[in-house]
């Protein structure tokens, strides 16, 4: 074979990656800007302590997300990213299966919590409740086209999405809506639809009745990765909570408003996870020099876009700020420097993080992640005490920053013991 022939085959791979990762962005811009916009017409709808329920209703559906990830859309990535399409299409079918059981029965005890709370956050929490089959499900397709390297049909459904929510949402505009029930449901019901979608170009019927075997079959790793997304997240959410009892709802929607402001950027950070750990994967061969490297762009470029979206937050002048956020502005804007900060750190560490989910290494993750989750609980808790919600927010940040160096070293550790023939990670059962 010739050096051009080789050169050229190179080229080709590489546009076709470049398309693949184009399309991962533009799904993610998608989706970011979906709940960037259902947040942001929320906090103008309504008052302060309103958005507070609101947050706390979002909250439950982002932590039911990441455990759903963590049965589903991740084993996926990791064991059938390089399958055939017959074989992806019996493992996306049993996924989303999973997922969609999944949803219900969380959604269940959501309704349940919700009944019981009754007040302000009670209808918030029944409106989630009920939508979260759809939601989980809209998100599993998502997951699947990305572990397929079909990201041009996740940003299609999420395109769909996208244009039905903006539809439902200036109707209710437009009408006058301050409830913010009815904008949950409308952002439910456009992901509903993207889902149904997802099925139809996805060519796989989601199987409900495959759920235990899926959980069974990949247990091994995702016992971890369960884990590790309640430790991190029970952490976050439960240390948020903590601001609402022992500070205020303001208190916790200033938290949520900063992580508003700078969402579009955790968002994208959740789409190179969902594009790099599946590419790392089919690439099992590489020397740990080449993963280093990777880890390394990875990270870098991550931080880069932390730092630029951050930069632009932080010079927001006031009265764009009002105009976003309207009452809860003021409490953003004095807790948006430190997280900016501790999200640059989480989003350097994107880089190792992907190399050490696409070697398997499951137990490793779970590992850093639990000390992740303490210093959340103890920092940003102690920050509480001292200086309110400003002191939480710089805890927050301080807990990122300390676990940062520990992904480089376990990756490092990892892929030298790969290359010496120790660190081989079994693909698992196919299903």
């Amino acid at each position: 074979m010739s050096a051009v022939t080789v050169a050229g085959g190179r080229r080709v791979a590489v546009v076709r990656l470049a398309r693949r990762a184009g399309w991962g962005v533009v799904d993610q811009a998608l989706s970011s800007f979906s709940n960037l916009a259902l947040s942001l017409v929320v906090a103008r709808a309504v008052d302060a302590h309103d958005f507070g329920a609101f947050t706390v209703a979002f909250s439950v559906f982002s932590v039911a997300v990441l455990l759903s990830r963590s049965l589903n859309g991740q084993p996926l990535a990791i064991r059938f990213a390089g399958e055939d399409a017959a074989t992806f299409r019996r493992a996306a079918a049993s996924s989303t299966g999973t997922a969609l059981t999944l949803g219900a029965a969380a959604g269940a005890a959501v309704v349940v919590l919700g009944l019981v709370l009754g007040d302000t956050v009670g209808p918030a929490l029944v409106a989630v409740g009920v939508l979260l089959p759809a939601l989980l499900l809209h998100d599993a397709w998502r997951a699947a086209f990305a572990a397929q390297g079909r990201q041009d049909q996740a940003a299609l459904i999420d395109a769909a999405w996208v244009v039905l929510q903006l539809t439902g949402v200036a109707v209710l505009l437009w009408i006058g809506v301050e409830d913010t029930v009815l904008y949950l449901a409308v952002w439910g019901v456009a992901s509903a639809c993207a889902a149904v979608l997802g099925a139809v170009r996805g060519r796989a019927r989601p199987r409900v009745a495959r759920t235990v075997a899926w959980l069974r079959a990949h247990w091994d790793m995702t016992r971890f990765l369960l884990f590790d997304s309640i430790l991190v997240q029970g952490a976050m959410q439960g240390a948020l909570l903590l601001v609402g009892v022992l500070g205020s709802l303001s208190a916790v929607g200033a938290l949520r408003g900063a992580a508003v402001l700078v969402g579009p950027v955790s968002l994208v950070a959740m789409s190179a996870f969902s594009f790099c750990v599946p590419e790392l994967a089919r690439r099992n061969h590489l020397p740990a020099r080449r993963r280093l490297q990777l880890a390394l762009a990875i990270g870098t470029v991550m931080a880069g876009v932390g730092l630029a979206w951050g930069a632009i937050a932080l010079l927001l002048p006031d009265a764009a700020g009002v105009a976003l956020l309207g009452d809860s502005w003021t409490g953003v804007e004095s807790v948006l420097l430190p997280t900016v900060v501790g999200q640059i750190s989480n989003l350097f560490a994107i880089g190792p993080t992907c190399v050490v989910l696409a070697m398997g290494a499951t137990r490793t993750v779970f590992r850093i992640n639990a000390t992740v989750a303490v210093l959340l609980v103890t920092l940003g808790v102690g920050g509480l005490l001292l200086d309110g919600a400003v002191g939480a927010a710089w805890g927050f940040m301080a807990a990122y920053w300390i676990v940062m160096p520990l992904w480089f070293r376990a990756m490092w550790r990892l892929v030298r013991a790969a290359d010496g023939g120790a660190g081989a990670v079994s693909p698992g059962p196919a299903t």
